[in-house]
């Protein structure tokens, strides 16, 4: 089982998949961030703290809690 990094920005929370360090990828090729995500199976990618994050969000859920009487 992979334990993958959670982290929380302005409230949401993110699964962190992959992280490189800047230089070692080329954002500047047309589509790169649709490809970068597709092939890293991913939905968002930030770059911060001189790395590129790639990362799932994960959604919030509304439940109702059922109790058995």
């Amino acid at each position: 089982m992979i334990n993958y990094e959670i982290i929380e920005i302005q409230g949401k929370l993110f699964q962190i998949k992959r992280k490189f360090p800047e230089h070692r990828i080329n954002l500047n090729i047309e589509n790169a961030v649709t490809i970068l995500k597709q092939h890293f199976h991913c939905d968002t990618i930030f770059k911060s703290q001189g790395l590129i994050w790639f990362a799932n969000k994960i959604e919030d859920i509304e439940y109702e809690e059922i109790r058995d009487n």
